[in-house]
């Protein structure tokens, strides 16, 4: 997994998408074995993959230098992440309201950076809110592993599980400047025809699997 992961960034130069397959591996590794060692192995996979893709692949350095020091080139190629943060610190506690905040000033407002959006016009009680609900999805699919008794089920309901949880954590991090972006979207809020219908696919099976504990 971690070579196909390494042949999908060389590829597609789609890091998120890279990244997003080899830490749900490792989560459904770890659910089947037990074993810590497999986490730790593939961390440390992780991270030779990404100072080999920052040697390689000019995607990967640019959005490493951005993460690290986004103010170093903020009308270039840090300009979505420096206009991010201008956003989410512009919305404050409570945000600037519903409609009146300025999404259009970030590119792809709709689609990666939707929770910048959201923290400018909703402000921190929206991020926390937003984050509540996803947690909130991550626990239950949690709960319907742990009460099926057929195993298949088991791991395929945390996988799914992990799969929403992976991506929103990555994307969050992301737009939040915690981790380098990877251009992901944000379960059941991003605009795209085939990430929401990904998750609502992933939400409907859950609920099927619930219905055998």
């Amino acid at each position: 997994m971690w070579g196909f992961s390494i042949l999908l960034l060389l590829l597609q130069r789609d890091l998120g998408m890279s990244t997003l397959f080899f830490l749900v591996f490792l989560t459904m590794l770890h659910l089947a074995s037990g074993q810590v060692r497999y986490l730790l192995v593939g961390g440390l996979l992780l991270l030779v993959a990404g100072f080999v893709g920052y040697q390689l692949f000019a995607v990967v350095r640019i959005r490493v230098e951005a993460w690290w020091d986004p103010f170093a080139d903020p009308t270039g190629n840090s300009y979505q992440i420096v206009q991010s943060l201008i956003a989410i610190a512009s919305g404050g506690i409570l945000g600037r309201g519903l409609g009146l905040g300025a999404p259009t000033l970030i590119p792809v407002a709709h689609s990666d950076f939707i929770l910048a959006a959201l923290a400018e016009e909703w402000g921190l009680a929206g991020l926390l809110a937003c984050s509540g609900l996803l947690a909130l999805t991550v626990t239950r699919g949690l709960r319907i592993a742990l009460q099926t008794r057929n195993s298949f089920n088991q791991l395929l309901a945390g996988g799914l599980t992990a799969l929403v949880g992976v991506q929103a954590l990555i994307i969050m991090g992301g737009v939040l400047k915690l981790v380098p972006l990877t251009g992901l979207t944000l379960p059941f809020l991003s605009y795209g025809g085939s990430s929401l219908l990904t998750h609502f696919v992933i939400a409907g099976l859950l609920l099927r699997l619930s219905s055998r504990t």
